[in-house]
């Protein structure tokens, strides 16, 4: 495999690692520490809100300095927030480790994309890109597992500095090879970086192209966290074995990954999601009218993630082709957002709405539907080539400002 490649793949997967390996646990954490189950789903939470927060800052450091010093400062507040979880034996020493994980995780989600982008170009892109969709979904099928197998035998808090050590080996193999990089003009005044999300918030497919992350990830996120304590509590799971279920479940990511890398190279891209997305319905109809059946669950819940993998991609090649200039800083208004405000959506909802697997359903449904308007509008875009910079280019308009 190609280093750099490889170098994304390790990156990206340092955030999966920090985001899932604490779910199949949940429980195990929730007793242990003596949280509600509603405490801890706010503490899982928090994670998501610190990454989406730090990853405003972070993007355009990125396109700014370049993406080494950014993915050694997050190398080192990952550490540190994942050595602050496993000595954990208060609520607030492991919510503190959780803030710092979702601080250091957004430089490695940003500065793997942002590598890619950087040495790769039109159908290598797209199959780099393609490649780094299906690494990350091996990563989220083992995670599941792997946390359940270790949890097991050695506690979450000896899976916490498990992963501590996978960390440091990934900083020393980033400084070993990662690609040489040059600094950019671009302004990091306040009003600077504000009037640069502006424009790229406001033009014109922007929402379209977004709602192909923002909707699987808020399934996932609300699904997620309802999910562990659906199957201890009405299957009697063990954490080895929940950790099994979603292993089964992550499963999903690598067959919709896959299949979106075959189907880019014979038709277009908004056909893939045209194609793809029947698995939304389905999933839906599963969960109102399979819910007693733990197969059934388990597969409904892989759909879901088989339209994350198969979307990830598609988005993927948008924002390259649409912001390739200052992809760091696009990637982080839709990590930002969809974490900022979905993660507390999906909080929400598990404590207010969600009163059992029909209210998943429901759920799934209408986001179906909010999907299907974004890929009309996006059918609008003869060529994306165009029109989707915006009215204005505000690193240009700032150059001078720094």
């Amino acid at each position: 495999m190609n280093p750099y490649i490889a170098l994304a793949a390790f990156l990206l997967s340092c955030s999966q690692l920090a985001s899932q390996i604490f779910m199949p646990v949940l429980p195990d954490i929730t007793q242990n520490l003596a949280l509600t189950e509603g405490a801890s789903q706010a503490i899982i939470i928090s994670f998501f809100l610190s990454l989406g927060a730090s990853q405003l800052i972070a993007g355009p450091l990125c396109d700014k300095y370049g993406s080494r010093p950014i993915f050694i400062g997050g190398q080192v507040i990952l550490i540190v927030g994942t050595l602050l979880c496993a000595v954990a034996d208060s609520p607030n020493t492991f919510l503190i480790g959780r803030i710092l994980q979702g601080i250091g995780s957004a430089a490695p989600v940003l500065v793997s994309r942002a590598i890619l982008y950087a040495t790769f170009n039109g159908s290598k892109l797209n199959s780099a890109m393609g490649n780094l969709a299906i690494s990350a979904s091996i990563v989220a099928i083992i995670t599941p597992l792997c946390a359940g197998t270790l949890a097991e035998h050695f506690s979450w808090q000896g899976m916490s500095y498990a992963l501590i050590a996978y960390y440091g080996f990934v900083m020393i193999f980033g400084l070993a090879v990662f690609p040489t990089e040059q600094s950019s003009a671009m302004s990091l005044r306040p009003s600077a970086l504000v009037k640069q999300y502006q424009d790229i918030f406001l033009s014109r497919y922007f929402t379209s192209m977004a709602v192909l992350k923002w909707a699987p990830t808020f399934l996932y996120l609300t699904i997620q966290l309802y999910f562990p304590f659906l199957l201890r509590n009405q299957f009697s799971f063990t954490t080895e074995q929940i950790g099994q279920a979603m292993t089964v479940c992550m499963g999903g990511l690598l067959v919709g990954s896959s299949l979106a890398k075959i189907m880019q190279k014979q038709i277009g891209h908004l056909k893939v999601v045209v194609y793809l997305w029947p698995a939304l319905p389905l999933s839906a109809l599963t969960f109102w009218f399979f819910h007693d059946s733990v197969y059934a669950i388990t597969l409904a819940y892989g759909a879901i993630l088989f339209i994350f993998g198969g979307f990830f991609p598609i988005y993927m090649y948008y924002v390259g082709h649409f912001h390739k200039s200052r992809s760091s800083t696009a990637n982080a208004l839709v990590g930002a957002t969809e974490l900022l405000i979905f993660s507390i959506i999906a909080w929400l909802a598990n404590q207010y709405v969600i009163t059992g697997p029909n209210s998943i359903s429901i759920i799934i449904a209408a986001t179906s539907v909010i999907v299907i308007f974004a890929a009309k509008n996006l059918a609008k875009a003869k060529n994306p080539n165009h029109s989707i910079q915006g009215t204005s280019n505000a690193i240009r308009n700032t150059k001078t400002q720094n």
